[in-house]
């Protein structure tokens, strides 16, 4: 990597799942090389493009991964109670979307609407 950004960080704070949830949300913005030394991760992030900083993009790397760390841990503490919720909403089921109106009278409008979505999601996905 030609500028690259490093850090590291205590493996106790920073599992590797974590780390691998922030490289795919950086996706092809940066370059990211992980090793490990001991307790603790060896982290080097490098942009892609003169676009983006090294620094910045270690800055939302570190943020990504620390906040998925965060809410697993939230959610292993309080399984018992998010298990008690989801079984009651899910025995309750789901209520069904209302049908469109306009799709009712114009068959058309949800076969366009179907394109549109359909090229947002081709669109997003050659971004990422």
């Amino acid at each position: 990597m030609s500028a690259v950004a490093k850090a590291s960080l205590p493996k106790s704070v920073y599992p590797e799942e974590s780390l691998a949830v922030a490289a795919i949300v950086l996706g092809r913005r940066a370059r990211i090389e992980l090793s490990a030394k001991g307790k603790r991760w060896l982290i080097a992030v490098g942009a892609n493009s003169s676009a983006a900083s090294p620094d910045a993009l270690l800055g939302e790397f570190l943020n990504e991964a620390l906040s998925h760390a965060r809410r697993q841990a939230r959610l292993k503490k309080f399984k018992p109670f998010v298990s008690i919720i989801a079984g009651r909403l899910l025995s309750k089921g789901f209520l069904a979307v209302p049908a469109d109106p306009l799709e009712q009278l114009e068959p058309q409008v949800r076969f366009d609407r179907n394109q549109e979505i359909e090229a947002l999601i081709s669109a997003a996905g050659k971004r990422t």
